[in-house]
């Protein structure tokens, strides 16, 4: 093969590249949009102590400081951030009688609440925090009441109830 036929070739073969990259079609890049959505596990269930001392049988005949734990709170969220309860307070009423005022404390299960716990008034709301997301059933709580009956209280049935409200933070 002769230079001549060699320098044909490579001139051919650059034309034949040259046309395929002048026509070849246009590179387009685009993106495509990803979302999703995480929906709330926020849940709460109150159950209301029962037995002697309890929310259905408080001890109303003693003139003396009684701290009553009234409710087990069952928690559970899976925001990273925790979870604020809301707890009324108010008083125990009975129509014609006098009321008896109450504070509420909430604490972690089985910690008995001391009456240094007690820092919110009567009829104002209690919060309790955490930080943190927790499981279903690994955060339970306990409601306590605090009170103190008159020395002679009017006699007959002492009625309230309690409101127990839980966000996300």
């Amino acid at each position: 093969m002769s230079f001549q036929s060699i320098r044909r070739a490579v001139i051919a073969s650059g034309l034949v590249i040259g046309a395929a990259a002048a026509f070849s079609p246009a590179a387009f890049a685009d993106t495509v949009n990803l979302s999703g959505t995480v929906t709330s596990t926020l849940a709460l269930t109150t159950s209301p102590t029962a037995g002697p001392n309890s929310a259905a049988n408080l001890p109303l005949n003693s003139a003396t400081e009684q701290i009553v734990r009234i409710a087990d709170l069952a928690v559970s969220t899976n925001n990273n951030t925790g979870y604020t309860l809301t707890v009324s307070s108010g008083s125990l009423t009975k129509s014609g009688g006098a009321d008896i005022p109450f504070q509420v404390v909430v604490t972690d299960d089985g910690t008995a609440a001391a009456s240094g716990d007690f820092t919110v008034a009567s009829g104002t709301a209690y919060t309790y925090s955490t930080a943190s997301a927790n499981a279903a059933g690994s955060n339970g709580k306990d409601l306590s009441m605090k009170f103190t009956p008159d020395a002679l209280q009017d006699p007959g049935n002492y009625t309230a109830s309690v409101s127990v409200t839980v966000v996300d933070k």
